[in-house]
């Protein structure tokens, strides 16, 4: 009834950085990075009659890439000492089925050391530079639940419900950020576009050759940056990225053995949302989301 596994990695890398950079001291550039990583993993199960208890540990590092070694600008600096993200994810859970419910819950917890970020400091001149460096840890933690009841009604009626919701709670810990030419510590602060919900839930019924289905989803507010602005400036690239919730339905149809067809309708409420406030590419501002749309699949199978 019980089986474990574990796992063990050794990784070799490095970040090497050659040519030049125009408008850019060569001397200041960063040395190669070395990675250097042992990544070490466990995960267990035990099985009872129509359900089984599971849990898992497993290591992950982010290597520091191109884009963390080169300077944005000549008012930016890049620490030469960088050290690579690393981390692990811890979960336990219980999944199975009896009858006619199926579930799958389990809580889980994540560890981000050393994310990359930007502080203010002044050089010897006092001049401001932006000082790109590792500015502290993240924790992550949470519950995650599936339900899904099926129900035979008739001789070719089906119907089924079902809900998948996370609840997080992601926070900074021990870091430090920059806001102007201040440094601002936001140890306790919400990780930004880590909403604290998210939900989606569901109907289908099958009738015959005939499919329906019906999904409603939700996601939460959450913050763009981790100051964790409420207000946005003129801009709009920070403050909250609101709640919103979606309705999504589609209509099937089983013509043959070899002929499908299907419509569906995204955003039936043509709700307006967006959900992410970029801070670069194309330019700061909000990503507007697609309104109602409409879309059908014919499927042939020869």
């Amino acid at each position: 009834r019980l089986s474990i596994n574990t796992t063990a990695r050794m990784e070799y890398g490095a970040s090497k950085l050659s040519g030049k950079v125009n408008l850019y001291p060569e001397d200041e550039l960063p040395n190669t990075i070395e990675h250097k990583f042992p990544t070490l993993g466990a995960s267990f199960q035990y099985s009872l009659n129509q359900s089984n208890f599971y849990g898992g540990w497993s290591q992950a590092y982010r290597p520091v890439v191109l884009k963390d070694i080169i300077p944005g600008s000549v008012y930016e600096k890049v620490n030469k000492d960088l050290k690579d993200a690393f981390g692990y994810n811890a979960e336990i859970g219980y999944r199975g089925n009896a009858g006619w419910l199926q579930w799958d819950i389990d809580a889980f917890y994540v560890l981000y050391k050393n994310r990359l970020g930007t502080v203010a400091q002044t050089d010897a001149d006092n001049n401001l530079i932006i000082y790109r460096t590792n500015i502290g840890d993240s924790h992550t933690k949470g519950i995650e639940a599936f339900l899904q009841g099926d129900w035979v009604i008739g001789n070719s009626t089906i119907l089924s419900l079902f809900n998948a919701t996370s609840l997080m709670d992601a926070r900074y810990k021990n870091a430090t950020f920059r806001s102007g030419n201040e440094n601002i510590s936001v140890d306790g602060n919400k990780v930004e576009s880590a909403p604290a919900v998210i939900s989606r839930s569901g109907v289908t019924l099958k009738y015959s050759a005939w499919t329906f289905s019906a999904k409603y989803s939700y996601t939460a507010e959450s913050f763009a940056d981790a100051l964790n602005t409420k207000t946005p400036p003129a801009s709009g690239a920070t403050g909250l990225v609101p709640a919103y919730s979606l309705v999504d339905i589609n209509l099937g149809v089983k013509v043959n053995e070899r002929l499908r067809l299907q419509a569906n309708i995204s955003n039936l409420t043509n709700e307006s949302y967006f959900a992410k406030r970029p801070q670069f590419y194309p330019g700061p501002g909000i990503w507007p989301s697609d309104g109602r749309s409409f879309s059908a699949t014919v499927k042939i199978n020869l």
